[in-house]
């Protein structure tokens, strides 16, 4: 499933010329998201192997290794997205063979959000509908940015996520894979990222296919 995955997602695009970063707990952009993300990944973690979430903490600066441990992160609450996004890009790292390994973290932390109930629901949908209402969806997440659809066929779209506040490649490729994962639960079959380019700073652009 790994390799497959990969397969189907293009080499992020840098149009705007931007200068990637590590992702940075010590240095928050103030932007926040919802904690069951990292809630999802710690499982992911706890299951790849048994310390692994001991091990990605002991990277983090003292004073927020507690802040990241399971009993101090509630589903609801919002944390720094630097949180999250730098677990990612620890196991993606570690286990997933680099940063790309990113959307295969993002494939399964997805999936898990989705959960049974909304799979029922968004099987009975099409994919396009799924990705338009997905804007809306979006501020669930995340306090800051959005995403946007640009264009929809029975087929395709293409969607613009802006102003999102890392400048860093895993994010991207995280929210590649999560974006897969959605068009997957409303009945999409061989879901591709055709198009993963950073157009401007702060602003991605993704076009999507499937059939």
């Amino acid at each position: 499933m790994a390799a497959e995955l990969e397969q189907r997602v293009a080499t992020l695009g840098n149009t705007a010329g931007v200068t990637f970063t590590p992702v940075d707990p010590a240095r928050p952009s103030g932007a926040k998201m919802k904690g069951f993300p990292l809630l999802h990944l710690l499982n992911l973690m706890d299951e790849r192997g048994p310390r692994h979430a001991e091990e990605w903490r002991a990277t983090l600066p003292e004073a927020l290794r507690a802040q990241t441990e399971r009993r101090s992160v509630t589903s609801v609450a919002w944390i720094p997205v630097e949180f999250y996004f730098h677990g990612v890009d620890w196991l993606a790292r570690r286990d997933y063979g680099g940063v790309r390994g990113a959307m295969q973290v993002g494939h399964h932390t997805a999936t898990q959000d989705i959960g049974s109930f909304f799979r029922f629901i968004m099987a009975m949908t099409s994919p396009s509908t799924v990705l338009g209402l997905s804007g809306r969806f979006w501020k669930s997440y995340f306090d800051q940015s959005s995403l946007n659809l640009l264009d929809s066929t029975p087929v395709s779209c293409a969607a613009e996520i802006r102003n999102w506040p890392l400048p860093d490649m895993t994010s991207l490729y995280e929210m590649a894979g999560s974006l897969i994962a959605w068009a997957e639960a409303s009945r999409a079959r061989d879901v591709r990222v055709t198009t993963l380019d950073v157009v401007r700073p702060g602003v991605m652009l993704l076009e999507m296919k499937w059939s």
